[in-house]
């Protein structure tokens, strides 16, 4: 079996760090619950959640900090809507079953939340209550040991 090296790109934590890169909210435009129709896409929950989101972010005090951008699938579709949330140098985060009727007021609140710690870090009691059972998975910053 040959094998063949990859070129490694080293990035240094002053780099991960870098208080300019925004947050990224990923919303899952695919997302839709069991027998919610494929088609129209505009018509999927996920969708309809992404177009809130944005909208709602673009309004607040979170706008120059915070980027709104559709992912195709975040492979949860057993628990529609996801999200996920990343920083460089910050924890990241993914939860599933956000809610069109009260999600876009939890998610704002708890993009504030993991905008004022220093590493993302987010413990569960301090999440909205609709954050703290929805969370699907949470990988430590790049270059944590």
């Amino acid at each position: 079996m040959k094998h063949t090296s990859l070129p490694i790109t080293v990035v240094d934590d002053e780099q991960c760090m870098d208080s300019s890169a925004p947050c990224i909210l990923y919303v899952c435009t695919s997302c839709r619950g069991t027998g919610v129709p494929r088609y129209p896409k505009e018509n999927r929950p996920g969708f309809v959640l992404f177009q809130q989101l944005k909208d709602a972010v673009s309004k607040s005090d979170l706008q120059n900090r915070v980027e709104v951008t559709p992912a195709e699938c975040l492979s949860i579709c057993p628990r529609p809507c996801g999200i996920a949330i990343n920083t460089p140098g910050s924890w990241a985060y993914l939860f599933g079953d956000q809610q069109l009727e009260h999600g876009v007021e939890d998610i704002l609140e708890c993009l504030s939340l993991y905008l004022q710690s220093n590493d993302g870090f987010m413990a569960r009691n301090e999440r909205p209550k609709s954050l703290r059972g929805s969370i699907l998975g949470r990988i430590p910053p790049h270059g944590d040991k």
